[in-house]
């Protein structure tokens, strides 16, 4: 009996991310709202279950025999509320592949509820916020006994506040491709609360560098000039991996196998969190490196 379902699937993500699961052998269940779910199962020989979010008494009985799900349909500031309300009810783990800065204070909004039901709420399992929380831990950890003050990965997160960001602040970072260092923009990225919750640094900034069209299609780098420590040692590594459309389609099955597998704990969690700051390299492709 399936007991994963993957919501949103006639989109590119939601494509990726049943492809993936079939491979895994995974018994999957897909979801959506419009017919076209009926030719999308059809075509990946795949049983479906269609129903409207703006109906609760649907999602409740789409849910049926889940254990888990996925959701992967945008824009989550509209899908995430209805599916989390849904499977804190039914005591379904939540998981999706959010980008959405206002999702994450969602699941903070029902942090509380989702512990006294029993229920995960397990935002961005696949994306930058799993690859860059894995990267935070890889950097907390060598700093070892030191306390990390700072990660590097524009709000600025200033001692747990978010607070606003100048657009000209920006920082020199290499990501090891033989380039050297390169301008990085802040920008609005939900590891800001992730990696928060993950690391306990209490001030985290978030940038990007985006070379020419390379960002949808080319290999992504993410470097956190950071942590930097209470001595002001400072810890720099590199991640290497796939390009992210790849990435959040195999690492958010890869995060939903773990669950399946018992890998829970109740409430807001991080993916770091749940499956450890190793968990990126379980995306053919990926690796970290100290330099």
């Amino acid at each position: 009996m399936p007991n994963l379902l993957i919501y949103g699937v006639t989109g590119y993500t939601g494509r990726l991310a049943t492809q993936h699961a079939q491979q895994l052998g995974l018994e999957i269940v897909v979801g959506g709202r419009s017919e076209t779910i009926k030719t999308f199962a059809s075509h990946f020989d795949l049983s479906y279950r269609l129903f409207d979010l703006k109906d609760p008494k649907h999602i409740d009985s789409a849910l049926t025999d889940i254990a888990v799900l996925l959701n992967c349909a945008g824009p989550f500031h509209r899908t995430a509320e209805p599916l989390i309300d849904a499977c804190i009810l039914k005591k379904v783990h939540y998981l999706d592949v959010a980008g959405e800065l206002d999702s994450y204070k969602l699941a903070e909004k029902h942090d509380a509820e989702a512990k006294a039901a029993n229920v995960m709420l397990l935002h961005g399992c696949g994306g930058s916020v799993a690859m860059l929380g894995c990267l935070a831990g890889h950097a907390v950890a060598r700093l070892r006994n030191m306390t990390p003050t700072r990660i590097d990965i524009s709000l600025y997160v200033v001692n747990g506040e978010l607070a606003p960001q100048e657009a000209t602040n920006t920082i020199q970072l290499d990501f090891d491709d033989g380039a050297g260092p390169v301008t990085n923009y802040p920008v609005t990225l939900p590891d800001l609360i992730t990696l928060r919750r993950y690391t306990k640094v209490p001030n985290i900034r978030t940038f990007v560098h985006a070379a020419g069209d390379a960002f949808p299609t080319g290999d992504l780098a993410a470097l956190p000039d950071g942590p930097t420590g209470a001595d002001g040692s400072v810890a720099r590594l590199v991640l290497h991996t796939v390009n992210g459309y790849t990435f959040t389609g195999k690492g958010s099955v890869e995060g939903a196998k773990k669950v399946l597998a018992g890998a829970v704990r109740a409430g807001f969690q991080t993916p770091a969190e749940v499956s450890g700051s190793r968990f990126v390299e379980v995306v053919e492709g990926s690796s970290i490196k100290d330099f």
